[in-house]
């Protein structure tokens, strides 16, 4: 009786870490590159007036860690830049290459 006190926790551990593994892999799985430029947008949308979901675009990413970027310009500002890794996390950032010319805001 004793050794089944034991193994109880373990148990309980072992399903709790089997449950969270398949609910997050589950996400990484499903998880679609519309989703995460949406997102991104959506974050652009709310810092303030004047901004349209059409000032984004989405480059597939040069850095190793990171999967996509999106790059929204309100017309005649700088660039907001965010960064997407391939699990949904989306930080704002910076370009780390040379703008595309067709991205250099006009003045």
């Amino acid at each position: 009786m004793q050794r089944w006190l034991l193994w109880t926790p373990i148990m309980a551990l072992t399903a709790a870490t089997a449950v969270f593994g398949l609910r997050v892999g589950w996400q990484v799985a499903t998880l679609t590159e519309s989703d995460v430029i949406s997102r991104a947008a959506q974050d652009y949308l709310s810092g303030g007036q004047g901004r349209s979901a059409v000032d984004c675009l989405a480059i597939p990413a040069s850095q190793s860690a990171v999967w996509i970027t999106v790059i929204c310009t309100p017309r005649g500002q700088t660039p907001a830049i965010y960064h997407a890794t391939r699990t949904g996390k989306i930080r704002l950032g910076t370009l780390q290459s040379a703008m595309p010319e067709t991205l250099v805001p006009e003045t």
